[in-house]
């Protein structure tokens, strides 16, 4: 959801994607795709061939602890190198949203199951109500949008019996409060 997130900003009429180069759009969806995406993915085929989680849908809370612990990782470790690089804040937040959120999916999932897949999509849900907020750019079409495939997410993890109502409304809910919390307020 990061990188969906970084594309939005870049390929939509905001400030931020006129006044940030082509090349450091290139290296910051780069860098973020490796980190958040490509990096876990890895973890978890590992996870996988070594035996340490059955499937890759990861179905029992008990499979979700360690990939998810690698993945908030990664997360903060992209947020770090951010921090240090001196993007601007937008960036930062985004991503520290994203690790928090996922730091929060394992305390949860000590206890119970929760949608990651909703608490992603609430993120990128909550980060654009609050850079319509905060930045004052129209994000109004991009936030429809979000909100339609949100629905979307919601209706496949139901429809898949991977969770129940109260685990996606639970996700979608995390992901966009700590997200637009953050966007508000840091």
């Amino acid at each position: 959801m990061p990188t969906y997130g970084f594309l939005i900003i870049f390929y939509t009429n905001n400030y931020f994607s006129t006044f940030t180069s082509s090349n450091l759009k290139i290296v910051i969806l780069s860098i973020t795709f490796i980190f958040t995406f490509l990096l876990p993915v890895i973890n978890v085929l590992i996870l996988f061939k070594i035996g340490r989680i059955k499937s890759l849908s990861m179905e029992t809370k008990e499979e979700r602890i360690i990939p998810y612990t690698s993945a908030a990782l990664y997360y903060f470790a992209l947020f770090y190198l951010f921090y240090n690089a001196g993007f601007p804040n937008i960036f930062q937040i985004l991503i520290l949203g994203a690790a928090l959120s996922i730091l929060l999916i394992i305390f949860v999932s000590l206890k119970w199951k929760i949608s990651a897949h909703t608490t992603g999509i609430g993120g990128l849900a909550g980060a654009a109500l609050g850079i319509t907020y905060r930045f004052q750019l129209d994000m109004h079409l991009v936030l429809m949008l979000i909100i339609l495939f949100s629905g979307i997410v919601g209706y496949a993890r139901l429809k898949l019996n991977v969770h129940s109502p109260a685990q996606v409304y639970s996700g979608f809910i995390l992901g966009f409060s700590i997200e637009l919390l953050l966007m508000i307020f840091y």
